[in-house]
C-alpha cells in the first residue's frame, strides 16, 4: 500500500513522496496519541486569540487545560458569534481572532442571514495540508488514480465582496483551490463556467467537458445527485451535443466562456453512439475513471445505489469526508473501506451522546471517550474563531484508526421531529424507505417526509408511481422497528396513520431548483428528507400524480 511505482509521472511521484513524509508519516505518528495533539492545539489556540474581544471576555489566557476551558467557555451558535465577526470586519479590530480574515466562507444561515466563517492565512495553509493528506491517502489507496484527467464540480474561490471590499466564497472552492499543483493541471474544466448563472445552461457546458475528455480518471463533487444529474443530461441531449462539439471545432470561439473541442478520435467515437445512446454507459465513456469523490452519509447516501449501478466495479466511491463551511470536520485515511478520522491536527473536537443532547444534559467528551457505534452531536474549537461552536451535526463512531476513532456523517441535527414524543430521526426515515425499496425491488431518487404538528401526522411525499394498499402500513412497521416511540405512538392513536402522497416525475428537479432559489449552493446542495411542513416551502400539491 505504501510502495510507488514512477508510472508516467515522476513529478507526482516526487511529489507523493513529498506529502508522505512532511504530512503523512506525522499525522500517523499522532493518530497514536491523539489526545496530546488535542491538548496541546488548545493551549495554543486560547494563547492565540487570549488578547481578542472575544478572548478577554472569557478569560482565555487564565484557562488551564480542558476541564477550566470546558467551564469558563459556554457552549457557542453563529448568532452568539455573528456580533464579534461583523465588528472585526466593520472596525479592522481583534474581536474574534487576533489576525484579520483575508475572505470568507459564505453559508446559508439558520436566521436567513448567511453566515461568514472568517478566513485566514493560517486557514488557508491548513486547507492546504488537509489536502495533501487526502490526497496522499487516495494515492495510496488507488492505484494510477492520478495518472488521467480530473472533473472537479465546486464552487469558487471568490464570488463577490463585502461593503468593506472583503472577497467571500464557497469552502468547496477554497478547497478546490487548496489542491496540490500536480493535480490543479488535471482539472478539465475552466474557472469561466462558474459564470454561468443558469442552472440548466451550466449543467450542458459540465457535460459537454466531460463528453470530451476520454481519459477521466476522477470525478470529484460534494454532492452525487450532480453526476448522476451530468449522465442524465448527457443521455437525454446526447446528439445535440456531439454536434455542438462538432461545431466548436470548426469555429473559433470567441466567448468568454471556452468550450471544449475533442480530438477527432474522440468525436468519431461519441458520433458512434447516436441512435444508441441505450449504450451510453459509464465505463463505455470512460473506461479509466477509478474514482467518484463524493459524499457518501446523511442524506446523500440515499443516492449511493444509483450512483453504484451506474459505475463499473473497477470505479471505486470514495467517501469526501464530514465537511462544512465551518470546519473539515474529517479526514478519509483508507479510500477502500471510507476510514474518516476527525481533523485532530487542526480543529480542537467536543462531542455530546445523542440522548444526552436531546435530554438538555450537554455532557462533553473529548476523543479517547468516544465509544464504538455510539452517535454523538459535534462541538468544535478552531484556529479561526470557532469557540466550542455547536455544529448541529450527528456523527456516528465507526472504529479505529491507530488510537484514534472514525466516523461517519449520519445527518444534520434539524432532520428531526417530534409530535407526540416519539421524537424521529431523519436517519429513522432513511432506514425504513431503504426497506421498503428493498422489498418492492424499486429505487426512489427523491422523496420527502414533512411532520404536521397541527394534524399529528406525517406525510411521504415520493417521486414513484403509486406502489400497492399495504405500503404505508409496511413503512410504519419499518419506521416502529427503527423507533420504538414512534411505533408507541401509533398504537395508542396519538399519532395519525401515515399519509403517502405520490409524486409526478421531475419533482425531485424542481425540488431542488426551489432550493437553489432559497441560496443553497449546487455544489452543496442536500435534500433534508424530515422536516417539520411550516419549514418547507415548496409546493408538493403542485406536482401530486392525477
Amino acid at each position: 500500500m505504501n510502495r510507488f511505482t514512477l508510472g508516467h509521472n515522476p513529478q507526482m511521484h516526487v511529489k507523493m513522496l513529498e506529502l508522505k513524509h512532511r504530512l503523512w508519516k506525522p499525522f500517523v505518528k499522532d493518530s497514536h496519541n491523539p489526545q496530546a495533539t488535542q491538548q496541546a492545539l488548545l493551549e495554543r489556540i486560547l494563547s492565540t486569540q487570549a488578547q481578542t474581544e472575544f478572548g478577554k471576555k472569557y478569560r482565555l489566557a487564565r484557562l488551564r487545560g480542558y476541564h477550566e476551558f470546558r467551564l469558563g467557555v459556554p457552549i457557542q451558535t453563529y448568532e452568539d458569534l455573528r456580533p464579534y465577526i461583523q465588528t472585526q470586519e466593520d472596525l479592522q479590530v481583534p474581536q474574534l481572532n487576533n489576525e484579520q480574515p483575508i475572505s470568507y466562507a459564505m453559508t446559508s444561515g439558520t436566521t436567513g442571514k448567511p453566515k461568514m466563517i472568517p478566513m485566514l492565512h493560517r486557514t488557508i495553509q491548513m486547507l492546504r495540508r488537509y489536502q495533501g493528506l487526502s490526497t496522499y491517502a487516495q494515492y495510496q489507496g488507488i492505484p494510477k488514480i492520478f495518472q488521467g484527467k480530473m472533473l472537479v464540480i465546486a464552487g469558487q474561490e471568490a464570488e463577490g465582496q463585502l461593503e468593506t471590499g472583503t472577497s467571500y466564497g464557497s469552502m468547496s472552492g477554497f478547497l478546490s483551490a487548496a489542491l496540490p499543483s500536480v493535480l490543479q493541471v488535471k482539472r478539465i474544466l475552466p474557472e469561466a463556467i462558474h459564470d454561468i448563472s443558469e442552472y440548466q445552461k451550466k449543467y450542458l457546458y459540465l457535460t459537454a467537458w466531460a463528453l470530451s475528455e476520454p481519459n477521466l480518471f476522477v470525478v470529484a463533487t460534494a454532492n452525487p445527485s450532480t453526476f448522476l444529474k451530468l449522465l442524465e443530461i448527457g443521455r437525454q441531449h446526447f446528439s445535440q451535443l456531439v454536434e455542438q462539439l462538432k461545431v466548436n471545432c470548426k469555429n473559433s470561439h470567441e466567448g468568454a466562456i471556452p468550450v471544449p473541442c475533442p480530438t477527432r478520435r474522440r468525436l468519431q467515437f461519441l458520433e458512434s453512439f447516436i441512435g444508441h445512446e441505450d449504450q451510453l454507459t459509464v465505463e463505455a465513456l470512460w473506461p479509466k475513471l477509478k474514482a467518484v469523490v463524493t459524499w457518501t452519509g446523511g442524506s446523500c447516501g440515499v443516492l449511493i445505489p444509483k450512483l453504484k449501478s451506474r459505475l463499473s466495479a473497477k470505479t471505486a466511491i470514495v467517501e469526501m469526508g464530514y465537511l462544512s463551511s465551518e470546519v473539515l470536520g474529517s479526514l478519509n485515511v483508507d479510500v477502500q473501506t471510507n476510514q474518516c478520522v476527525p481533523t485532530f491536527q487542526e480543529n480542537f473536537f467536543e462531542f455530546v451522546e445523542q440522548n444526552d443532547w436531546d435530554a438538555d444534559r450537554p455532557n462533553t467528551l473529548t476523543l479517547e471517550q468516544l465509544e464504538i457505534g455510539k452517535r454523538y452531536y459535534v462541538l468544535v474549537t478552531t484556529m479561526n474563531g470557532l469557540y466550542r461552536y455547536f455544529m448541529n451535526d450527528l456523527v456516528e463512531v465507526t472504529g479505529w484508526f491507530y488510537q484514534t476513532p472514525t466516523i461517519r456523517f449520519v445527518q444534520k441535527g434539524k432532520g428531526v421531529t417530534n409530535l407526540t414524543g416519539e421524537k424521529l430521526y431523519e436517519f429513522h426515515v432513511m432506514a425504513a424507505v431503504e426497506r421498503i425499496q428493498q422489498e418492492y425491488q424499486i429505487m426512489v431518487d427523491f422523496y420527502v417526509m414533512l411532520a404536521d404538528p397541527l394534524t399529528l401526522q406525517y406525510t411521504l411525499y415520493l417521486e414513484h408511481p403509486p406502489l400497492d394498499f399495504f405500503v404505508g402500513y409496511k413503512l410504519e412497521q419499518h419506521m416502529g422497528i427503527a423507533n420504538v416511540e414512534f411505533q408507541s405512538k401509533r398504537e395508542s392513536g396519538r399519532l395519525q396513520p401515515l399519509i403517502i402522497v405520490y409524486l409526478q416525475p421531475g419533482t425531485g428537479e424542481a425540488y431542488k431548483a426551489h432550493c437553489l432559489q432559497q441560496g443553497q449552493r449546487d455544489t452543496q446542495y442536500k435534500v433534508v428528507r424530515l422536516q417539520y411542513a411550516r419549514d418547507c416551502s415548496f409546493n408538493f400539491p403542485a406536482y401530486v400524480r392525477p
